[in-house]
Parts: C-alpha cells; sequence; structure tokens
C-alpha cells in the first residue's frame, strides 16, 4: 500500500511538473486586466460570469500547455543542458515519467471543459463567440497539425494576441459588453512586449528547432535578426506608450516604470550573437517573463486606483 502511494505521488508531482503553472499567472493577470477596464468604468463587477470566464481562460491555457509538451517531444528530449523555467518543455514525457496516453486523456478533459465554459461564457456575452472560437482554435493548432503554428513562424504572433489582446478582452467583455477602443489601444504595447517575450524562450531551443526543421521565427531570421526583431519589438511598445501619454491621456503612465527592466532585457537581446551558457539562458527567459508580467501588472494596478473621472 505504500508503495502505491509513493508512486501515486511520484506521478502527480510529474504532472504537476508538466503543467507549468507559473504559465497559468499570465492568464489570471491579463484577464484580471479587462474586467478591471470594465470596473474603472463604473461597472459592477459579475463574479459568476468573473469566474466563469477565468475558467474558460485557463482550461484552454493548459489545454494548449498539454498539446505543446505531447507534439514537442522529439524536441524538448534533445533540451536538457539549456532547460529553463520558461523554455524548453518540462521534459516530463521524454523521461517517460507521465504516460502520452494521460497527457492525450488530459487534453481531451481541458478541452471539453473549454468548450462548456465557452457556450455558458457566451450566454453571457454574445461578443464572447468571436474571442472563444479564436483563443480555441488558436491554442490548438498552436502545436497540433496540420497547421502546427508554432513551426510556421505564425506561433508566436498568435499567441501574442491570444495572451495580450483577447484573455483583456474576455475579462472586458463578460463585464460591459463590446471593449472600448482603450482596451485595444492600451493592450498593443502588451502583445508586442509578449511578443518579444516568446523569442527570447525560442534562443535557448534554436539550434535544437533548426536540427529538427521546427521553423520558428529565431530559426527564421537567424540569431541577428531575431535579435534586432526582439529589441524593436520592446522600443516600439514604449514609443507607443510614449503616444498614448501626450496623444490619448489613457492611464499607462505606470508602465514607463518598467523601463529599466525594458533596457536590462534589450542588452540581454543584443548578447545573443555571442556564445552562450545556460545561465545567460536563465537571465534571459526570466528577464522576457518579468518585462511582461511587470508591465501588465503595473497596467492593472492603474486602472484599480486611478479615478474613473481621470480619463
Amino acid at each position: 500500500m505504500q508503495s502505491k502511494f509513493i508512486e501515486f505521488r511520484r506521478q502527480a508531482w510529474s504532472f504537476i511538473r508538466l503543467t507549468r503553472i507559473q504559465f497559468l499567472l499570465g492568464g489570471l493577470l491579463l484577464y484580471a486586466l479587462g474586467a478591471a477596464i470594465a470596473a474603472s468604468m463604473g461597472v459592477a463587477i459579475n463574479w459568476p460570469a468573473y469566474l466563469l470566464g477565468q475558467g474558460m481562460v485557463i482550461s484552454i491555457q493548459l489545454m494548449a500547455q498539454y498539446l505543446n509538451e505531447y507534439y514537442d517531444v522529439p524536441v524538448d528530449g534533445l533540451l536538457e543542458n539549456n532547460r529553463t523555467w520558461f523554455s524548453g518543455g518540462s521534459g516530463i514525457l521524454p523521461a517517460g515519467d507521465v504516460s502520452t496516453s494521460s497527457v492525450l486523456a488530459a487534453i481531451r478533459i481541458c478541452a471539453g471543459v473549454a468548450i462548456f465554459t465557452g457556450i455558458l461564457a457566451s450566454s453571457e456575452s454574445l461578443w464572447m463567440i468571436p474571442i472563444f472560437l479564436l483563443c480555441f482554435i488558436g491554442s490548438w493548432f498552436y502545436s497540433a497539425p496540420p497547421f502546427s503554428l508554432m513551426s510556421s513562424g505564425w506561433g508566436e504572433l498568435t499567441t501574442s494576441v491570444i495572451v495580450a489582446l483577447l484573455v483583456p478582452m474576455a475579462g472586458y467583455c463578460l463585464q460591459n459588453g463590446f471593449p472600448p477602443f482603450e482596451l485595444w489601444l492600451v493592450c498593443i504595447p502588451l502583445v508586442l512586449v509578449h511578443l518579444a517575450m516568446l523569442l527570447s524562450f525560442e534562443f535557448p531551443d534554436r539550434a535544437v528547432d533548426l536540427a529538427v526543421g521546427k521553423k520558428t521565427l529565431t530559426v527564421r531570421l537567424g540569431i541577428r535578426g531575431a535579435s534586432k526583431l526582439g529589441n524593436s519589438l520592446i522600443g516600439l511598445a514604449y514609443l507607443f506608450l510614449v503616444v498614448l501619454l501626450f496623444v490619448t491621456g489613457y492611464p499607462v503612465l505606470w508602465m514607463v516604470a518598467a523601463i529599466p527592466l525594458a533596457i536590462w532585457q534589450m542588452v540581454m537581446l543584443g548578447r545573443v550573437i555571442l556564445p552562450l551558457t545556460r545561465s545567460y539562458f536563465r537571465f534571459l527567459t526570466l528577464g522576457g517573463v518579468g518585462l511582461f508580467a511587470l508591465m501588465a501588472l503595473l497596467l492593472l494596478l492603474e486602472f484599480i486606483f486611478k479615478p474613473v473621472a481621470s480619463f
């Protein structure tokens, strides 16, 4: 009996590691942003609708995560030396710690929950129909054939639009109908920084991706090209912030506080042309996550604490 319990505990811990819970925090943060924008306009939060939408977002995230682990086994099995918290997969499936049948079952369960909650969310707001469909289809085909967006050069942009634009839109729609123009605009810097973050995730995997024919943006553009694109995206995000500050007056000022981290990340991206170590890759990916998370958090807090009349 004790040996069965130990084996169950080992399997459960392996599945938790495969889930990579750290990625769920982005869905929590960005969904809350959409609801906070609605609340800043005087809307009382409908908590049952909020939790329904959050459940939809998390189930789609989990589905996408398990699909990525399932279809990326050939690559993940070769990435042990450069794996970080945010790149290279969990390594659980290549190691045989969890069976592929268990992952397939998890994919089906999460997809079922996502469809069920998506239908219920759509009954709350018709605008959730296109949002749900775009999120679900884009997340499924990020990894799954026949499109396998992660290997096409379009996966990065698709993911960034889903996470940094459609998820906040879902949070808003379930509270206050169709999103206003300012929601679209204030999310653009987040989309750009999120895309730069995904590029930082790809640098540790680039050599293996190239060897197995996985055509990510870093493979297609080369190291120098991808480095320049990542820095350009961060610079463009802050240029867009300046425009929003001086032309629209939308509450994006607090995101300026993340500039020191943005500069740090741009320096790190500029160094990818040099011989690199695993420690460098850890700092590079952590910096990408930190910049995106900090900017999203600062934007969320500004919408929470600024008076409605101020914008």
